[in-house]
């Protein structure tokens, strides 16, 4: 027996290696294939160096590490049974729904704001004081607000949200039930003169 060939046990030890390993590593053609159940020792640490070299090159220039995919992968999973568990209990809601309610809580907000000129304009125009005037306005936003805060508030699904709002969904016909008129405010109040900003 040549020092140049050793048997499969031997190479296997100095390799730190299985024989089924070793076997394994000559199929793929890391390791000269053996001549009658011996391998070529210098040939065999050679090409088990290189192979050692080319697996940390691949490792350093970000190649997939299967493990480590396989151990991501069974993360997404996990996290995705999650997700479906907290969805099943109502603890989760999906984006979309919750984009939904914002878009009809914001045409919801919208609507009654644009509302507030026509129903308030009889009842500022009766004011005696800015402050008075203040109060009422103050007021009035607060109570669209309280509306729009209550949980079971009802999302007007035919909110318009491009075009103008209809002042009648605030009960914008004006505090008496007035319809609003025609023409500019200064028209409406009767005066030539602009009036004062509040």
């Amino acid at each position: 027996m040549s020092s140049a060939t050793q048997p499969i046990g031997v190479i296997a030890r100095l390799l730190d290696l299985s024989e089924r390993r070793v076997q394994q590593l000559s199929r793929e053609g890391v390791i000269p294939k053996a001549e009658r159940g011996q391998y070529d020792l210098i040939g065999s640490v050679r090409g088990y160096v290189r192979y050692l070299r080319d697996q940390a090159t691949k490792a350093q220039a970000g190649a997939p590490d299967y493990a480590a995919e396989r151990a991501r992968f069974i993360r997404a999973r996990a996290d995705l049974a999650e997700m479906e568990a907290e969805e099943k209990r109502g603890a989760l809601i999906a984006a979309e729904e919750i984009e939904a309610a914002w878009i009809a809580v914001l045409a919801l907000l919208r609507t009654r704001l644009l509302a507030l000129p026509d129903r308030l304009a009889p009842q500022v125009f009766e004011q005696s004081t800015v402050g008075d005037t203040r109060n009422l306005i103050r007021m009035t936003i607060r109570e669209v607000l309280d509306d729009l805060a209550q949980p079971d508030v009802q999302l007007e699904a035919s909110a318009d949200i491009d075009g103008l709002a209809d002042p009648e969904a605030d009960g914008g016909d004006g505090a008496e039930g007035a319809a609003p008129a025609a023409g500019t405010d200064d028209q409406r109040l009767g005066g030539s003169e602009p009036t004062a900003e509040l």
